[in-house]
C-alpha cells in the first residue's frame, strides 16, 4: 500500500496508511468506488447548471414588442357568455410555466362542428354530444422579446401549438396558441368550414 511518515516532535515511526493494499482509503473506502461516484456527481452538477442556464427560457435581445396571442378552447360548454372580460388581464400559463398576465383583446365564438358523411359529401355539422358547446378564440396582448428562435413571454417560447392555460375570477380554461404575433401584423388566416358563422362574444 501507499504510506506517509509522519515526523513531529517527539514522536517517532509514527507511520499513517492512507491506501492499503486492497486499494481501500483508510482501510475503509476502495478508491475506485469513490471515484465512480465523484464522476456522477460531477456529471449531475453539471448536466443541472446547463439546463438550467438555457433550457427554462430563451436568450434575450433588448428589443421589445407588444404582440397578440390567440388561444384556442375547444368544446366549452359556459353559462355565462361575458365569462371573458375584454379589456382586462387574465393570468396566463404557457408550457405548464406562470408566464405574467396578458389582456384579453377580444373573443371569437365558432359552433364546434363534426364532419360527417352525406350522401356523397363531408359536411360539417354541430356536435350531438355537445350541444350547448362552442370553440372559442381568445385573443391576447402584452410585451414579449423578440429572439433568433421566435416571441418570448416571461422568458417562455410561446409558439403556435404551445399548451396555454388562462385563469380569472370564475374560469381556468385550457387551450393551445394558434398564432402568435407582433402588434400590427396580419393575424394568420384560419379557413373555417363552409357556411359556418362565427360572431364575437359580447
Amino acid at each position: 500500500g501507499f504510506f506517509v511518515r509522519v515526523s513531529m516532535p517527539g514522536v517517532t515511526g509514527c507511520v499513517m496508511a492512507f491506501i492499503d493494499s486492497e486499494g481501500r482509503l483508510f482501510g475503509k473506502i476502495n478508491v475506485i468506488d469513490a471515484a465512480v461516484v465523484g464522476a456522477l456527481v460531477l456529471a449531475v452538477f453539471a448536466f443541472v447548471v446547463l439546463r438550467g442556464s438555457s433550457s427554462g427560457g430563451a436568450q434575450m435581445v433588448s428589443e421589445t414588442q407588444r404582440v397578440e396571442v390567440d388561444m384556442l378552447i375547444r368544446s366549452l360548454s359556459i353559462g355565462d357568455p361575458k365569462v371573458f372580460p375584454v379589456g382586462k388581464d387574465t393570468q396566463v400559463v404557457i408550457r405548464n410555466q406562470p408566464a405574467g398576465s396578458l389582456r384579453i383583446e377580444r373573443v371569437k365564438v365558432i359552433p364546434h362542428l363534426i364532419p360527417v358523411v352525406i350522401g356523397n359529401q363531408i359536411k360539417n355539422i354541430p356536435d350531438p354530444s355537445e350541444p350547448y358547446g362552442n370553440d372559442y378564440v381568445v385573443t391576447m396582448s402584452g410585451n414579449a422579446n423578440v429572439t433568433a428562435d421566435g416571441l418570448v413571454i416571461a422568458r417562455i417560447k410561446a409558439k403556435i401549438g404551445t399548451p396555454i392555460e388562462i385563469e380569472g375570477f370564475k374560469y381556468v380554461l385550457r387551450g393551445g396558441i394558434i398564432d402568435v404575433r407582433t402588434v400590427g401584423a396580419s393575424p394568420s388566416s384560419a379557413e373555417e368550414p363552409e357556411g359556418t358563422p362565427s360572431s364575437s362574444a359580447p
